[in-house]
């Protein structure tokens, strides 16, 4: 029998669509759009049917406004200068919050400490190894030689990036990835590969935004700009998004108590109603689906900080609603002289 070669996934053409293009950079589709009529930061191509076309030196450049803006640069003030001076430009950024004691770029959103590193990936190692090669603000704390040597690792540490080197990706990789980004509690991932099927490409929204993928080779410049962008991405993902995130309507802070049993929901549920119509029913049931979700959101997992609060946050908003609804069935009750019985 003649043993056959296996073969590499295809090259992906250095082409990416306006969606790509968001879920590398950061950027949405309207501030994309907004740059280009506006400031002219890219000029992509157009497709056979008019649709966007863009390059990896658009990705880069957006990837070094994204950032810098997100560091309170102006884009007006940024948008013509050339690569090389974008990049010193954020290297400065770095360098300044480093001296104030202040690393904004780490995912944690924790003052004082350092943005914490694996490296997975001989080349990408060695690349690292380089004097100087590590931003301001970041620190390796664990690196491997291949994804396999990662993820039989049983030392786990919590750490905030994970940058991986994978030759050929496939779609089973990214699974893996997600697996690891978990056991590190880590907040993002990138992935520089060398060749991968578009579809598996494709699939990197289905990660939710935790995965950044750049095809290689990449210089240490280049390395050190994709992990400052999604740091901050990182950071402004979870701390801004919560220090925007409106409270209950109410002024009461505290989690509610409970007005209504389960015992006495599942009673309201199959007692028949006098009007007609199943409100009771239907009220009762969302009720029960709240008080659900109530617990889940309290009990569920964090992988770091930043996911303690995001739960916390929707544990107290889930519990407020809660106690409106109960607040509407209490008087619906009422109209309908429903014997509740006992929690």
């Amino acid at each position: 029998m003649l043993e056959t070669t296996p073969t590499l996934p295809e090259i992906v053409p250095d082409v990416y669509d306006i969606a790509a293009v968001c879920r590398l950079t950061g950027l949405s589709a309207p501030s994309l759009r907004m740059w280009e009529k506006r400031y002219q930061a890219v000029v992509p191509g157009r497709s056979e049917t008019g649709r966007r076309q863009y390059l990896r030196s658009d990705i880069k450049r957006l990837t070094l406004l994204k950032a810098l803006s997100d560091h309170g640069h102006g884009i007006r003030s940024i948008v013509g200068l050339p690569v090389v001076e974008l990049e010193k430009r954020l290297e400065e950024c770095a360098r300044g919050q480093a001296s104030a004691g202040k690393i904004e770029s780490s995912p944690s959103d924790v003052k004082g400490r350092s943005c914490r590193l694996v490296v997975v990936g001989a080349h990408l190692n060695t690349l690292l190894e380089r004097d100087g090669a590590f931003s301001p603000g970041a620190i390796l704390i664990r690196e491997y030689e291949s994804l396999d040597a990662a993820s039989a690792t049983g030392n786990v540490v919590e750490a905030d990036l994970l940058l991986l080197e994978i030759p050929a990706l496939f779609a089973e990789d990214l699974i893996r990835v997600r697996q690891l980004i978990g056991r590190f509690r880590a907040l993002r991932a990138i992935i520089v590969y060398a060749y991968a099927r578009r579809e598996t490409i494709e699939d990197i929204g289905e990660f939710g935004g935790l995965i950044t993928v750049i095809r290689g080779p990449v210089s240490l410049a280049e390395l050190r700009n994709a992990c400052a962008a999604d740091i901050t991405m990182a950071n402004r993902s979870s701390a801004a998004v919560l220090e925007n995130a409106p409270g209950p309507r109410c002024h009461d802070e505290e989690i509610p108590e409970r007005q209504f049993s389960q015992r006495q929901l599942a009673r309201i549920s199959n007692t028949p109603a006098t009007v007609e119509c199943e409100c009771p029913h239907h009220l009762a049931g969302l009720l029960e689906a709240l008080n659900n979700f109530e617990i889940y959101s309290a009990q569920c997992e964090n992988r770091n900080e930043a996911d303690a609060k995001i739960h916390a946050y929707l544990h107290r908003m889930t519990a407020h609603a809660r106690a409106t609804m109960e607040d509407a069935l209490k008087v619906l009750v009422e109209f309908e002289d429903f014997d509740v019985g006992e929690s």
